[in-house]
């Protein structure tokens, strides 16, 4: 229950700031965006319809076409990330609070969005469209989320150049691209996890002490040591980076000769981690 208030409070969380770029910084400047909200911009500009309704309307569609693909929680985030981004989108057209210049529409909008589409992935949800697209294809295909938002994306940026011209367009491509790098920042300062080597003859006692006071799962693999001519164990596990102190620390106060190798992990999926488990649809392609 913990774990789900988490995520709802993350998805609520980036609906309100993805909400608040829209409305803030990309309207005034006349910027346009990927997804469904670049669709739904594309509609305002030219039709004034608001954003809030096209947004929530073409998600929906979305939604329908990818529900036998993800599961169920992942369906279930979505519908809750499209349903409260449509709601603050409504809410914050009533604030008379707009900043008008094309840098800081720019730089700000794309540090919001790309700092609330972070969030809801983070809590394996989003907010439909391509980033639905995107969210199936690095289950399916372990496809890079922000460059697969990236691509498609164009397609749509490209067409709103009948809305808001050229220029604006090309700011467009600057803006969407700072939001994909943004993405990348966030998700892995929230998923940023250390992987340690561990050489030294008090193995058992090193992985014992891993494991049951730290709730790591260490691997034991078997090696030779040229130095010394004789046969190794070696301890590989992977941490999160607030443990590499205490698990450092406690494993030299076991074994003081004992030689460690740290490493940077981009992405850690599975145990303690949180496995991902990949649709049956998608296991039967």
């Amino acid at each position: 229950m913990k774990t789900i208030c988490k995520d709802i409070l993350l998805i609520m969380i980036g609906a309100f700031l993805i909400a608040a770029s829209v409305e803030c910084f990309v309207i005034p400047n006349q910027l346009g965006d990927g997804s469904t909200v670049g669709i739904a911009l594309v509609l305002y500009y030219l039709f004034h319809i608001p954003a809030s309704i096209t947004t929530l309307v073409v998600n929906l569609v979305f939604i329908g076409l990818a529900y036998k693909f993800l599961a169920k929680k992942t369906i279930l985030y979505t519908i809750l990330g499209t349903g409260m981004t449509s709601v603050f989108l409504s809410l914050v057209s009533f604030i008379p609070f707009g900043v008008h210049d094309m840098v800081l529409g720019i730089v700000f909008g794309a540090l919001l969005m790309g700092t609330g589409l972070a969030l809801i992935f983070i809590a394996d949800g989003s907010t439909g469209g391509t980033t639905l697209l995107a969210y199936l294809l690095n289950y399916t295909k372990g496809y890079n989320i922000s460059k697969s938002m990236f691509y498609m994306d164009c397609v749509i940026i490209f067409a709103s150049v009948f809305a808001i011209g050229i220029n604006n367009t090309l700011y467009t491509f600057i803006f969407v691209y700072l939001c994909a790098k943004i993405v990348d920042i966030v998700i892995e300062g929230f998923h940023n996890k250390k992987a340690l080597t561990i050489m030294s003859d008090k193995y058992e006692e090193i992985a014992k002490a891993i494991t049951s006071e730290y709730g790591n799962a260490a691997t034991i693999f078997y090696g030779y040591g040229y130095y010394d001519s004789k046969d190794k164990r070696i301890i590989y596990v992977v941490i999160k980076k607030n443990e590499l102190l205490k698990i450092k620390n406690h494993i030299q106060k076991i074994d003081p000769k004992s030689f460690i190798v740290i490493h940077e992990v981009k992405e850690a999926v599975g145990g303690k981690f949180g496995f991902t488990k990949l649709p049956s649809a998608a296991n039967e392609k």
